[in-house]
């Protein structure tokens, strides 16, 4: 099995379930089945959606860095967001930490494309540590 790593907890709710979010729209049974499936593999053996998705891209013989791909994704979720990991509390100190989370998750998305720019890339790991200490 996959090691536990944040990539490996994270592949299910950023990767799988946007997928599972599209099959929904053409087949609600089908989306439903196979979340329910995925959910109590994922619960019996943590880190399986991992190895199923890393298996697939070695299948396909696909050079593709999972990291990357989850940090990417985080900052893109539109139409989802991973529920595992916002707080439900209504009180607006933790409505403003969900506000928060999902602005860091946006900022860093950009990571995998400013590292090579080293200014850009310091520019924006400053304004992380700027944003974090001012608020």
């Amino acid at each position: 099995m996959g090691d536990e790593t944040p990539v490996t907890s994270l592949v299910l709710p950023v990767i799988l379930r946007p997928i599972l979010m599209k099959l929904e729209r053409q087949n609600v049974l089908a989306a439903q089945t196979l979340r329910t499936a995925l959910l109590k593999a994922e619960n019996s053996h943590p880190g399986i959606t991992h190895d199923l998705i890393l298996g697939i891209i070695r299948r396909a013989e696909l050079n593709l860095d999972m990291n990357e791909s989850v940090l990417r994704l985080q900052g893109t979720a539109s139409d989802y967001d991973v529920v595992e990991y916002k707080s439900t509390r209504s009180e607006d100190a933790f409505q403003e930490l969900n506000r928060k989370s999902t602005s860091l998750k946006r900022i860093l998305s950009r990571i995998p494309d400013e590292i090579t720019d080293r200014k850009t890339f310091l520019e924006t790991i400053k304004y992380v540590l700027i944003s974090s200490i001012l608020q």
